[in-house]
């Protein structure tokens, strides 16, 4: 019993001492006191995400809401920066179907933009899919073709395949 007391105290105290680890990345809304040597890298590589699709979605803004939430006003600030440096254009992609949120989102946009300093008169701003590469067209094409039941073809041995007929 005593030497279980003994391990048990010894072990806490060894955690309790150790210094604190790094972070790769930044606790949400603000810095570490520990940054990782390789978050630099992160932050030219995420950068390079972001100029690469520069869109802004639903996901941005609070439910049913016109305002953008607080990962929105992260993106859009670091968008901004991105604009300001390279140019460019936002794409603000959306499912909703209701055109006064449309407007209203892309009227927030706007705003905040506005008051980062970035020049909202030219074309900063559109309602627009994302950059991304997408699907190609013969594919979409063949899926249109067949009703959105086209399922291809399990390849021998893979997994969940059917087995060969005897």
């Amino acid at each position: 019993m005593r030497r279980a007391t003994l391990y048990l105290i010894v072990l806490t105290m060894s955690v309790g001492c150790q210094q604190p680890v790094t972070r790769l990345n930044a606790p949400p809304h603000g810095t570490t006191e520990c940054p990782s040597r390789m978050q630099d890298m992160y932050v030219s590589m995420q950068d390079n995400g972001l100029l690469a699709d520069m869109s802004i979605s639903d996901v941005h803004f609070v439910p049913q809401r016109t305002m953008l939430n607080s990962l929105g006003e992260e993106r859009l600030a670091r968008l901004a920066g991105l604009l300001e440096a390279y140019g460019g254009t936002i794409r603000l992609s959306t499912n909703e179907t209701d055109d006064k949120l449309r407007v209203g989102r892309m009227a927030a946009v706007r705003e905040f933009l506005c008051a980062v300093g970035i020049d909202t008169t030219a074309e900063v701003l559109t309602l627009d899919s994302p950059a991304g590469r997408g699907m190609p067209a013969s594919e979409a094409i063949l899926i249109k073709a067949h009703e959105a039941t086209y399922r291809p073809k399990k390849s021998d041995g893979a997994p969940g395949a059917s087995p060969p007929s005897k």
